[in-house]
């Protein structure tokens, strides 16, 4: 028997910090910021987004404490497309190989490099 081939995962073109805007359901057409990405689930969470309730019980400890709490719930990405930072309109996203044989991310609508945003601590 051979050896079992794992299907890779296509590496998404949402990075955490994009502002994109939500082009299917009942927030269609809602902005928000990118928080995390999950490219083995296909989905990411977007702040102010898609928000549900939790109910939860108090824990063992009281490390978990008990009530009704919001959260953002996973978005499927191809429900998700980044907004250009030129027009400030929403684009697809093409990668681009450069000289250096590393690639960058490039909006389709202006040609304008995305660049992968900064952290702020």
């Amino acid at each position: 028997m051979a050896g079992r081939q794992i299907a890779s995962v296509p590496k998404p073109n949402l990075v955490k910090g994009d502002t994109v805007v939500l082009l299917r359901g009942k927030e269609k057409g809602k902005r928000g910021v990118v928080k995390a990405v999950f490219p083995k689930d296909g989905t990411a969470t977007v702040e102010g987004l898609n928000v549900v309730k939790r109910h939860t019980k108090q824990g063992q400890d009281a490390s978990r404490s008990a009530g009704i709490f919001e959260k953002e719930a996973p978005i499927p990405l191809s429900a998700l497309m980044v907004i250009d930072p030129k027009t400030n309109l929403p684009t697809r996203v093409r990668r681009v190989r450069q000289a250096d044989g590393s690639s960058v991310r490039v909006s389709v609508r202006s040609g304008e490099q995305l660049l992968v945003p900064t952290k702020v601590n």
